[in-house]
């Protein structure tokens, strides 16, 4: 499987036109794989398996093809001790002098059409940077990777979505289903050396469509991690993780799916320093991962493959090896026993959806007002910094026997966000960011409420819910076992007048002082 060719329909030639994976498998209808490459030592502990001989035998051969250096910065980025890429403001300069140079002898269509909608989004530096920086400022290889993603951009998102930023709005139902049913996941913490780590699940490999999957990719990688500036110097560390378990069977993806799907992320401008396949040894399972990872390592660029490495065992133990790979296990989303982690398993999708909000026209508080500048609010990435947060690493909430391992949607508790309105007593509570804001925000209209008879003053505090409501905040208070939850219409519009009521009170009493705002209660 391993020696897959990269047209499709002449592999399907070869293989009588099915499209199966396990169709392509030796023994299966495909024949005897060809003995290309000399087979490694087979150690105890099962480092080679004869399931996934051909995989592993693949991998050596593209590592024995390397110069003396070359593997040695391999076997640095897997073992998580690499070097990040090095920049100078003069080699920054030559590149994208050089970069503009290729796009004039390389440039399509579809790069001609995206000039046409917004010529800036195509020619802004930190755009092209991030496809520099991915093939290290190879210029060649880089022209050609964005003129392919603009491409995809187009077939997933449509021609008028080439020179402007996706976001969750373009997503559909489908595609946000997919997105939360934990698929995939970024790690909350960084791995030894501060890369970011993505994890990959392959129970609903077979159970999504290809497009999907691609657009739920791009928004992920692209608009995500592309973004983070530590990505971009050191690289992105991968983790495809099997859930298998004996008796248990996963929907089989097909070949179609697993070419188009691959092919479409190597287009996206990220540079993997460490892929690694953790497999469990379930009967028949190592057979179907010999098939998909062959299909993904021909398809990947060589210095991604060269840096993919191949785990097997329990859950346990493949935790202890992603400890010696320098992952963080007390945040990794799939607990020693094989279950997802449900405490945290979208807490990266809810943090970033924040910002995304934030930086959201019409969605939240104007982001000019003072009260939500950047160094309050938190950047895009604040979850993703190298000031990491403590996950919650004390429930797990296990699936159930006889689930798919991935449910369609991961329901969380409530998590406030900055912009959210808190309701209870407190410091902590007044000093919240959106609560500050909705003190501010009533001052404006403390005069018309004071001054209007008593039967119009519930019209204005219905009003200003809905408008407070309608730029996406939340009135949220604890429930008693200590979560969040939001309140109903009625609650948030009694705390408004409770709280013009305050204001007028304090407002009356200091007067002359300017007065102190008081406590949402």
């Amino acid at each position: 499987i391993c020696m897959l060719p990269m047209d499709e329909s002449s592999f399907l030639q070869n293989n009588g036109g099915n499209r199966s994976i396990l169709s392509c498998l030796g023994g299966m209808g495909c024949g005897d794989p060809p003995n290309r490459f000399p087979v490694p030592n087979q150690r105890k502990g099962g480092v080679v398996r004869d399931e996934m001989r051909q995989t592993e035998d693949f991998l050596a051969a593209e590592m024995n093809q390397l110069t003396v250096q070359e593997r040695s910065e391999a076997l640095d980025d897997v073992h998580c001790v690499g070097e990040e890429l090095k920049e100078t403001p003069e080699m920054v300069q030559q590149s994208l002098v050089q970069f503009e140079r290729e796009v004039q002898k390389e440039k399509t269509a579809i790069y001609e059409m995206a000039c046409q909608q917004n010529r800036s989004y195509v020619e802004d530096p930190s755009f092209r940077l991030k496809f520099l920086r991915a093939n290290m400022h190879n210029v060649g290889r880089s022209v050609r990777q964005m003129m392919n993603f603009l491409r995809c951009k187009a077939i997933y998102f449509g021609n008028d979505k080439l020179a402007c930023d996706i976001t969750l709005n373009d997503l559909n139902e489908e595609d946000m289903n997919l997105l939360l049913s934990g698929l995939l996941h970024i790690q909350g913490s960084r791995d030894r050396t501060g890369r970011v780590i993505v994890w990959i699940f392959n129970s609903v490999f077979g159970q999504c469509r290809a497009e999907t999957f691609c657009r739920v990719s791009y928004y992920l990688f692209y608009n995500i991690i592309c973004s983070i500036p530590e990505v971009q110097y050191k690289g992105l560390v991968t983790c495809y993780y099997d859930l298998a378990k004996p008796g248990e069977e996963f929907a089989m993806p097909g070949l179609n799916f697993m070419m188009e799907i691959v092919k479409f992320n190597t287009t996206i401008p990220m540079r993997f320093s460490a892929m690694h396949h953790c497999l469990k040894t379930v009967k028949g399972n190592l057979t179907l991962n010999n098939a998909l990872i062959g299909i993904a390592m021909n398809i990947f660029p060589k210095d991604a493959r060269v840096r993919a490495r191949l785990h097997y065992g329990s859950d346990m133990e493949l935790h202890y090896q992603l400890r010696g790979h320098g992952f963080p296990i007390d945040t990794c989303p799939v607990d020693n026993t094989g279950n997802i982690r449900s405490d945290i398993i979208n807490k990266w999708f809810y943090k970033h959806q924040a910002m995304e909000d934030a930086s959201t026209s019409g969605g939240l508080p104007e982001i000019s007002d003072p009260l939500f500048l950047e160094e309050d609010f938190g950047s895009p990435m604040s979850y993703f910094s190298a000031e990491q947060e403590q996950e919650n690493t004390s429930a797990v909430v296990p699936n159930g026997a006889g689930s798919s391992h991935l449910p369609t949607a991961v329901p969380l508790p409530i998590v406030p966000r900055r912009h959210d309105i808190l309701l209870g007593r407190g410091r902590t509570i007044q000093n919240h960011l959106g609560n500050i804001y909705f003190r501010e925000f009533l001052k404006q209209y403390r005069d018309d409420y004071d001054e209007a008879p008593r039967n119009k003053r519930r019209k204005i505090s219905t009003e200003l819910v809905h408008a407070l409501k309608a730029k996406g905040i939340r009135f949220l208070q604890q429930t008693e076992n200590g979560e969040w939850a939001e309140s109903d219409f009625a609650e948030a519009e009694k705390k408004v007048k409770q709280l013009f009521r305050s204001q007028k009170k304090l407002n009356n009493k200091n007067m002359k002082n300017g007065g102190r705002v008081p406590t949402v209660h």
